[in-house]
Formats: C-alpha cells, sequence, structure tokens
C-alpha cells in the first residue's frame, strides 16, 4: 500500500474549531500537495484549514493553493516522522490534545507521550461536531 494511502479511513479535526474535517476535491488540485493525494478540508464556514498524509496541517488560501505550512502545527510521529492528525480533545482539559499518525497508528498526547490507547475521559468530537468553547 502506498505511504499515502491510510488503511482506515482517518478522522481528523480541526485544529482551530475541533470539528470533524471532511475529504476535500480541493486539495488534490493544491500546489502544496506534489502528487494527487486525498486531503481533508474543515467544515466550519470561511475556515481555510486543510490536512493531507503528506504534508499534515496546512492552510488553503482563497485560490486554492495551499500555504502558511509554518502557520499550522507539525506533530510529527515519533515513530515513522509522519505528520499527525488531531483526533481526539478533552473539554474537560482544554489544553489535552491526542494525536494519531495515518502511517503507523501511534497515538501521541500533550500530556502522557507515546500512549497505547486514549483514556476513558477522552472525548471523541470527530462525530459530534461540537466546537470547544
Amino acid at each position: 500500500m502506498p505511504a499515502t494511502q491510510p488503511s482506515k479511513e482517518l478522522r481528523p479535526l480541526c485544529y482551530e474549531h475541533h470539528v470533524e474535517m471532511r475529504p476535500d476535491q480541493r486539495i488534490l488540485n493544491s500546489k502544496v500537495i506534489g502528487t494527487p493525494t486525498l486531503g481533508y478540508a474543515c467544515t466550519q464556514p470561511e475556515c481555510l484549514v486543510c490536512y493531507s498524509i503528506p504534508n499534515g496541517y496546512f492552510i488553503l488560501n482563497q485560490n486554492g493553493n495551499g500555504n502558511a505550512l509554518e502557520a499550522a502545527p507539525r506533530v510529527q510521529c515519533p515513530r515513522d516522522g509522519a505528520p499527525m492528525y488531531l483526533a481526539e480533545t478533552d473539554l474537560a482539559k482544554k489544553e489535552f490534545r491526542l494525536w494519531r499518525c495515518p502511517q503507523c497508528d501511534a497515538r501521541h498526547t500533550n500530556e502522557e507521550g507515546l500512549t497505547g490507547s486514549p483514556s476513558k475521559e477522552i472525548q471523541d468530537l470527530a462525530g459530534k461536531g461540537e466546537v470547544e468553547p
């Protein structure tokens, strides 16, 4: 399986709004991505945050070109170096973030480091469409 193809469906969250991102065709044509690959975009109106497996998070400008890579979070997998995606947050602990690797499924939190599975306290907002206040 090529490195740019996930073995399962990804559910990245927008790092700004903490809502599930959706596959977006505009990213296939983005100049930030060298080869055609599946990309995800935030579902909130006017939000230009995107994610792709080879590049991680980036901002898609109004013309459909990717830029501002330096402004987006750059969390890399400690196992394989792939750009990780925000998978879960915790409303009770506003600073908590769980990052997942799209390649090896490694998990990294800003509290615990590399983990095998998320704690029961973590609320997966990916399917709920909630926005953290």
